[in-house]
C-alpha cells in the first residue's frame, strides 16, 4: 500500500506549510544577508562620479550643411571614439595615471534622439571625478579637432598639387601657342587648350580657398561635471535591497531543502502526504508512559476511539476473525487498545484485550500489580483461558488477558503458533480481540502477532516519528498480510513530569453500602463539591469473572488516628466529617451514598503515597474491607523485566 513518500505538486498552502516550519532558517538566511549588506556598506571603497555632456558637431562644411547630420555623424562610433588610445592616453596624461585605469572608470552612454555623449569618470574622491571626466571629455573634443584638421590639411595638400600640375600644363600650351602664327588653326588649338587649364586652375583655387577657411567645429561641453555632493557606490538601498533578496532567496532555499529531507511527521497531513496512510484519529491530550486509563465516550478523545471504533468494525464486517492489532511505532500503543477495546464493548460486543505488550505497562495499570494469571499460563494450554481473563468493572462485556506471572515465559510463547490457537479460543465466546502489540521499532513482536490479526492499527507519535519508520511499520505488518486500517496521531508528555504523570494516575472514590439504619431511611442525602469532583474521576476496579476480590498481601492495619477520624474525632488536626445524612440530600432507591473519608482514614490513600481500593464482591456486590495497592510505580523508576 505504502512504497515510498508521496511526490505530489506543492500547493500554495505546502509554500505556507514549509515558510511556517522553516521560518528560523528563512529568518537566520535574511538576517545574514542583511548583515552581508551593512558590511559591504560600511567596508567597501567609496567611488564618486561625475559626469559631462558633449555636443557632438560636423567637423566640416559638407557635413554642416547636410540637412541630415545624423548621416554622417554616428553616435556610437563617436561613444567608441571617446574610449580610444589616442583619447584614452591624452586624459590619461592630464590626470597622471595609467591607461589601462583610467580606461576602466570611463563610461559612455547616448541618451535617445539626441546628438549628445554623456561621458562619465569615476573616482576615489568627488574631485577626483569632477577633474577625470572634464579632462575625458577634453582629450576627446580635442581629439576630434586634431583628426578633422588634418584631413582638411590633406585636403588642401592635395588641391595645391592639382593646382601645380594644371599651371605647369598651362605654361606649356601658352609657350606653344606663342610660337604658332596668329590665325592658324593650330594657334586655335592652343588657345583654347590654355583657357581650359586656365578655368581649371582657377576651379581648384576656389576649392583650395574654402578649404582654407574651413573652420573645425568638433562639438562642445553642454553640461559641466558637477562636483558629486555623495558617494556612488556603494548605493545603501540597491545594497540592502540586494541582500534581503538573495537572504530570501537562500533561506527559502535551504528550508525546502530542509523540508524535502524532513520526514518528521507533525500533523496529520505529514502523515497522509508522506505515507499515504490515513489517518484514524488525532487525540487531543498527551498520553503519557504508563498512565493508562479508559476515557468516557463524551470526551473529545473517547468521541476519537469511538470513530476508530466504527472504522474497526467496518472494516471486519466481512470477516469471520474480528481480531485487530495495535501496535505504536515508537512507544506502545496500550493506551490506544485499552479505549479501542473500551468502545467496542460499550457498544455491546463481548470484547477480549490481549496485553501483548508484555513489557509495558497497560496490564499493570488496569489490572493492578497482584500476580495473576495470564499468558505466561494459558499460551500453551488455551482452554484454561477462562480462568485467567479479568472482567473490568463498570464494562460488563471487557475482559483483559494480562502477561501473566512469568513476562519472560509470556515473550517466549508468543514467537511460536501458541498466540492463533489462544485468539481461536477466545474467538469462540468473543466478537472482537484486541491485541496490543509492542513497538514495531523496538521488534519484530508486533509482526509476528500481526499473522493473527485481520487489521493493524498504528499510534503515531508527533514529533519524534519520522515518515521512514512509519512505512517500516507498514512494511512489517502488511508482509504478514495484515493489513494497516489508519493511524492514531498522539503526542506523549514529558516522563520527567511529576504532575502530569499524577493527573494521568486513576482516582478511586470509595463507595459505602447504603445506611441501614431508621434515622437514614427516607432522607435525602446531597454529596458535597469535594465528593461529586472525586465522583466525576472514579475508575472501575477490575474484578475477574466470579471471583471474590482478596486483600493484597500488604494490607495496613488501622492507625489509632484514622480509627479516631472514623468515628468523628480529630486526627492530625483535621475535623472529621459526620456520616450521617443530612435531610436535604437526595437520596435514590438502591443508591450507595458517597461520602468524603479524610487522609488516614480507612479506604484512603495513606500517607506514603499507596491507593486503597475497595473490592466489590461479583456476586453480591458486597463491599469487603478496603485494601492497600502499592501505587504504580511510573515509567523510568522502574524498567521493564530483561527479554
Amino acid at each position: 500500500m505504502q512504497t515510498g513518500t508521496a511526490a505530489n505538486g506543492m500547493r500554495l498552502g505546502d509554500y505556507w506549510e514549509l515558510l511556517r516550519r522553516q521560518w528560523l532558517i528563512v529568518l537566520v538566511c535574511l538576517a545574514l544577508g542583511i548583515g552581508l549588506a551593512v558590511a559591504y556598506i560600511q567596508l567597501a571603497p567609496r567611488e564618486y562620479r561625475s559626469t559631462a555632456s558633449v555636443l557632438v558637431t560636423a567637423t566640416d562644411g559638407s557635413a554642416a550643411a547636410n540637412t541630415d547630420p545624423r548621416v554622417v555623424i554616428n553616435l556610437d562610433t563617436e561613444a567608441q571614439l571617446v574610449t580610444s588610445t589616442n583619447t584614452v592616453t591624452a586624459a590619461a596624461e592630464t590626470l597622471a595615471i595609467p591607461p589601462d585605469d583610467l580606461v576602466d572608470r570611463v563610461g559612455v552612454s547616448v541618451p535617445p534622439n539626441t546628438e549628445i555623449l554623456d561621458i562619465t569618470f569615476t573616482g576615489t574622491t568627488a574631485a577626483e571625478a569632477q577633474k577625470g571626466a572634464k579632462a575625458v571629455a577634453d582629450a576627446y573634443l580635442a581629439q576630434r579637432r586634431a583628426t578633422a584638421q588634418a584631413a582638411l590639411d590633406a585636403e588642401n595638400k592635395a588641391l595645391q598639387e592639382r593646382i601645380d600640375s594644371v599651371n605647369t600644363e598651362l605654361a606649356a600650351a601658352l609657350k606653344t601657342a606663342a610660337g604658332q602664327a596668329e590665325g592658324s588653326p593650330e594657334r586655335a588649338r592652343s588657345d583654347a587648350t590654355a583657357e581650359t587649364l586656365s578655368n581649371q586652375v582657377a576651379t581648384l583655387i576656389s576649392q583650395q580657398t574654402r578649404v582654407r577657411s574651413e573652420t573645425v567645429t568638433p562639438g562642445e561641453i553642454v553640461t559641466q561635471p558637477a562636483l558629486p555632493t555623495a558617494p556612488s557606490s556603494p548605493n545603501p538601498l540597491v545594497a540592502l535591497g540586494a541582500g534581503v533578496l538573495l537572504g530570501l532567496v537562500a533561506g527559502v532555499g535551504l528550508g525546502a531543502r530542509r523540508h524535502r529531507r524532513d520526514d518528521v511527521i507533525r500533523s496529520p497531513e505529514d502523515l497522509f502526504q508522506r505515507t499515504r496512510v490515513p489517518v484514524a484519529t488525532v487525540l487531543s491530550d498527551r498520553l503519557h508512559d504508563g498512565a493508562v486509563s479508559v476515557l468516557q465516550p463524551l470526551t473529545a478523545d473517547g468521541r476519537g476511539y469511538a470513530r476508530l471504533r466504527n472504522l474497526v468494525t467496518t472494516g471486519l464486517e466481512e470477516s469471520s476473525r474480528r481480531v485487530v492489532l495495535v501496535a505504536g511505532v515508537r512507544r506502545g500503543g496500550g493506551p490506544v487498545a485499552a479505549n479501542l477495546a473500551a468502545s467496542l464493548a460499550r457498544s455491546g460486543e463481548e470484547v477480549v484485550l490481549v496485553c501483548a505488550d508484555v513489557f509495558g505497562h497497560t496490564a499493570t495499570a488496569l489490572l493492578g500489580d497482584r500476580p495473576s494469571d495470564g499468558l505466561a499460563e494459558v499460551l500453551d494450554q488455551p482452554n484454561s483461558v477462562d480462568g485467567a481473563l479479568t472482567r473490568f468493572e463498570g464494562i460488563p462485556s471487557l475482559r483483559i488477558l494480562g502477561p501473566g506471572r512469568d513476562i519472560d515465559r509470556a515473550d517466549a510463547l508468543l514467537q511460536t503458533r501458541s498466540p492463533r490457537k489462544l485468539v481461536d479460543r477466545l474467538l469462540d465466546s468473543a466478537s472482537y480481540v484486541v491485541i496490543e502489540a509492542p513497538s514495531t521499532t523496538d521488534s519484530a513482536d508486533a509482526q509476528t502477532l500481526a499473522n493473527v490479526a485481520e487489521l493493524a492499527v498504528l499510534v503515531i507519535e508527533s514529533g519524534p516519528t519520522t515518515a521512514r519508520e512509519v512505512l517500516d511499520a507498514c512494511a512489517q505488518l502488511e508482509s504478514v498480510g495484515t493489513p494497516v486500517l489508519g493511524g492514531v496521531i498522539a503526542r506523549y508528555g514529558r516522563d520527567s513530569d511529576p504532575e502530569q504523570r499524577r493527573s494521568a494516575a486513576p482516582v478511586v472514590v470509595e463507595e459505602l453500602p447504603e445506611e441501614t439504619d431508621a434515622s437514614s431511611a427516607g432522607t435525602d442525602t446531597e454529596p458535597d463539591e469535594t465528593d461529586a469532583t472525586a465522583a466525576a474521576d472514579t475508575v472501575a476496579t477490575p474484578v475477574a469473572d466470579g471471583a471474590t476480590p482478596v486483600a493484597d498481601e500488604t494490607t495496613d492495619e488501622p492507625e489509632p488516628e484514622a480509627e479516631a477520624e472514623a468515628h468523628g474525632t480529630e486526627a492530625h488536626g483535621t475535623e472529621a466529617p459526620s456520616t450521617a445524612p443530612s435531610s436535604d440530600r437526595p437520596q435514590g432507591p438502591g443508591t450507595a451514598p458517597l461520602r468524603s473519608v479524610p487522609p488516614g482514614a480507612p479506604g484512603t490513600p495513606p500517607a506514603n503515597g499507596a491507593i486503597r481500593l475497595p473490592h466489590v464482591n461479583g456476586t453480591n456486590g458486597a463491599i469487603t474491607p478496603p485494601v492497600t495497592r502499592t501505587q504504580i510505580i511510573p515509567p523510568g523508576s522502574r524498567g521493564p523485566a530483561p527479554r
